[in-house]
């Protein structure tokens, strides 16, 4: 009786053994989804409306914004894509900036010319430089808290420039899009670029800019608001402390495709 009972027990042992194996192999964790928040390469020209903004919160249109994607070109070894921004002032003429954005399943990423931020720090500390050649835009996936580094200049462990992104999660985008049907759900990002400028026998000089940028799934940019100054960067432009700033308003009014 004695070995039956032992048996019996065994029994029940491989038993529960083998479901519980039998269910680790059936319910394998799901895959991470990555959504696609920038479409590259991409052929459709968006086109946006663009405001100034007044400390009192008044909006007063500057003109209409055209982004446009070329082709792929390879810098420092890494090939990215060519975006065309061309603004046209509402009384007339206009502006025109290269970019250089790449991307992965993780992040996108623009190019940035350094060449201007040696000017920043005196001579005895160059060879001390920590620097980013670009900036991290996005860092996927998106989740409550989420923040990272899109971008820094150091001088050993001091930062020169800095720049940093916080997810603030999603809202809904109520200007109607030409070429565009449905709703639309886009995504906060809000960056924070922070400059200190050393100066010997002096305090640091410290320089804050921010702004926000929505992005909309299979879209891209749907919308900006913030410092110019930001966005100048955010895209790449070399660093300029001469370069005027204003508070500006970015929308996204039409695709064409």
């Amino acid at each position: 009786m004695k070995f039956g009972k032992n048996l019996i027990l065994l029994t029940l042992l491989l038993s529960m053994l083998f479901l519980t194996s039998c269910k680790e192999s059936i319910d394998p964790p799901k895959p991470e989804v990555i959504k696609n928040y920038f479409t590259l390469p991409n052929n459709a020209v968006n086109k946006y409306l663009v405001d100034s903004v007044s400390t009192g919160n008044e909006y007063f249109p500057i003109g209409i914004k055209t982004v446009l994607w070329g082709p792929e070109v390879v810098t420092a070894g890494t090939p990215y894509y060519a975006q065309i921004e061309q603004l046209d002032y509402a009384d007339g003429g206009g502006t025109l900036q290269r970019m250089k954005v790449r991307k992965t399943e993780r992040g996108l990423y623009y190019y940035l010319d350094t060449t201007g931020f040696s000017a920043l720090i005196p001579d005895t500390a160059k060879p001390f430089i920590q620097i980013d050649r670009e900036i991290t835009a996005i860092s996927l996936p998106f989740f409550a808290g989420q923040s990272w580094s899109a971008f820094k200049f150091n001088v050993v462990i001091i930062p020169v420039i800095n720049c940093t992104a916080s997810y603030l999660g999603s809202v809904a985008y109520d200007q109607t899009i030409q070429g565009h049907t449905g709703t639309v759900t886009a995504e906060r990002i809000k960056y924070t670029l922070s400059i200190t400028i050393p100066t010997p026998g002096q305090p640091a000089v410290n320089i804050q800019y921010t702004g926000e940028v929505w992005y909309e799934e299979n879209i891209g940019v749907v919308k900006k608001e913030g410092d110019y100054f930001l966005f100048q960067f955010l895209g790449g432009s070399e660093v300029d402390l001469l370069m005027p700033n204003y508070h500006v308003r970015e929308r996204l009014n039409e695709i064409i495709k």
